[in-house]
């Protein structure tokens, strides 16, 4: 199991939150599944102390996590301030991207341009805003419906 797996089956958001790191590095330890490089590492400079090691490596390991959690959320950020990567990585092909110019989900949309899902279905019908639904989720063009 790797963090993310285990924030999501704790429906936690992936926020380097110390109790849910320290939990989840005394589960590996519990489970004996620990990092060779660190646990050796974690030995040496302790002098072959276990406890000790234990300890350093439970320190190191909660380091490591918050990188990988860091690395993670500026990768989701990156994606989700890219309209046109968070529509790709969402699965609308290239041609629906770019039918769509600047993609934006519609429930998005809904809060950008403070408008009502009526006004958007209505100018999506009329065809004064373009709209892709796609695994159920509706996708329209980020700018004003056109009066």
């Amino acid at each position: 199991m790797d963090i993310f797996q285990f924030l999501r089956d704790r429906n936690s958001p992936p926020s380097p939150s110390d109790e849910l790191l320290y939990e989840f590095v005394a589960r590996e330890l519990a489970n004996s599944v620990v990092k060779q490089g660190l646990w050796t590492k974690a030995l040496s400079e302790n002098d072959w102390h276990e406890p000790k090691a234990k300890a350093s490596y439970v320190r190191m390991r909660i380091v490591q996590l918050r990188e990988e959690l860091k690395v993670e959320l500026a990768r989701l950020q990156a994606r989700t301030s890219c309209p046109v990567a968070e529509a790709l990585s969402f699965g609308l092909s290239e041609d629906e991207v770019a039918y769509l110019g600047e993609p934006i989900k519609a429930v998005r949309y809904l809060e950008k341009y403070r408008t009502s899902k009526e006004a958007v279905s209505k100018a999506i019908g009329l065809g004064k805003l373009r709209g892709v639904l796609h695994h159920d989720v509706l996708w329209v063009q980020d700018r004003p419906i056109r009066r």
